[in-house]
């Protein structure tokens, strides 16, 4: 989804479903956390733990500033154009 390089370009951790490609990229970079369900309490509780935890935070966004450098249009640009010319 759109939304999650969003929040990864605005600086912002993320805080989500574990949906597989989702949680691959949070995951990889260590980016954020991930919600155990979608009941209003969940949220809130996931959302105060992060906020809680300062050394977290600050980690995610020291960690984010290097997902933006890969996770990028020029980064991608690279591949797409890499796949046209070998099948194009």
């Amino acid at each position: 989804p759109n939304k999650l390089f969003d929040y990864i370009h605005s600086g912002v951790p993320v805080i989500a479903s574990r949906l597989p490609e989702i949680e691959r990229i949070i995951t990889t970079y260590d980016i954020g956390a991930f919600i155990p369900g979608h009941q209003p309490a969940q949220i809130a509780q996931t959302l105060n733990e992060a906020l809680a935890d300062e050394v977290q935070y600050k980690r995610w966004k020291k960690n984010l500033k290097h997902a933006v450098q890969e996770l990028r249009w020029e980064e991608e640009e690279k591949i797409l154009l890499a796949i046209f010319e070998r099948y194009g």
